[in-house]
């Protein structure tokens, strides 16, 4: 049939039978240098008139057109619908191979695993068998990756790291950067008797009498000492030396002492 050319339809899968089948015939019709695209579009000639350049541009035209029209005739409307957008067969040829020959590893390893599995029938012959298992040694040969692509992956993905692990020590200096706050005690009052703020020396309790009402020995210690909030009481103790913690502790044991030798004598 002039029109359908060969017996393979074109659905994809089968794009490898469908171009074997599809260079062989254009080959016989001395049209493949057109889908190659080494005989494009005829140019004309100095010497040449205009009537005799038309000839052969329409001939070349229509050797195009009929390439065209063959590619459509041959193949399912999924795949032929792509062809109304290219004028010259190559550009559609081009297309076909870009979009059916598969080159990843994924593909790959499939086909491998089907002719692993791919086992002669009852009644196939060898012949048979054997061009069963050359087409997918065919697909599996125009399935190669491509190298230079998964290189450029590679590539990307190294610099991306790079990239990452270059802001990473950034990131980290800016949040630790910012220095710890403490709060101002020079202008706080301060007692050099019993090192605590909040009062000087002449009104220590320590010193002085406590006003009635106020609560004694430990428990008052107690109150004062977490009266102040957390940046306060961070910050006393950061400003609390050596000596000062041993005297806060001398006076604490001296008045627990104070206060269990009153609970024996009162227990006697």
């Amino acid at each position: 049939d002039p029109a359908q050319p060969i017996t393979i339809i074109l659905d994809g899968p089968n794009y490898l039978r469908w171009s074997s089948a599809m260079t062989s015939f254009l080959k016989g019709r001395k049209l493949w240098r057109i889908v190659t695209g080494d005989k494009p579009a005829p140019i004309k000639r100095p010497d040449e008139t205009d009537d005799s350049f038309a000839d052969r541009l329409e001939d070349w035209d229509s050797a195009n057109h009929r390439i065209l029209t063959w590619f459509t005739n041959t193949s399912v409307p999924s795949v032929n619908m792509h062809f109304s957008r290219f004028d010259l067969a190559k550009e559609a040829w081009d297309f076909l191979a870009s979009r059916y020959t598969s080159a990843d590893l994924a593909h790959q390893y499939q086909l491998v695993s089907t002719l692993n599995r791919l086992r002669q029938e009852s009644g196939q012959s060898i012949d048979e068998f054997h061009s069963q298992m050359s087409y997918y040694w065919g697909l599996l040969a125009v399935s190669e990756p491509k190298w230079h692509s998964l290189s450029e992956l590679i590539s990307e993905e190294t610099r991306r790291i790079s990239i990452t692990s270059q802001q990473s020590p950034f990131i980290i200096a800016t949040t630790s950067s910012a220095p710890p706050h403490r709060s101002d005690n020079s202008r706080r009052p301060h007692c050099t008797h019993c090192h605590r703020f909040r009062h000087t020396v002449k009104t220590c309790y320590a010193i002085v009498d406590r006003p009635p009402g106020k609560s004694t020995g430990i428990k008052n210690a107690a109150a004062t000492t977490t009266a102040p909030s957390d940046t306060e009481s961070s910050s006393q103790i950061h400003q609390l030396s050596t000596a000062d913690l041993e005297a806060l502790l001398n006076q604490v044991m001296s008045r627990t002492g104070s206060s269990a030798m009153y609970a024996t004598s009162g227990n006697t």
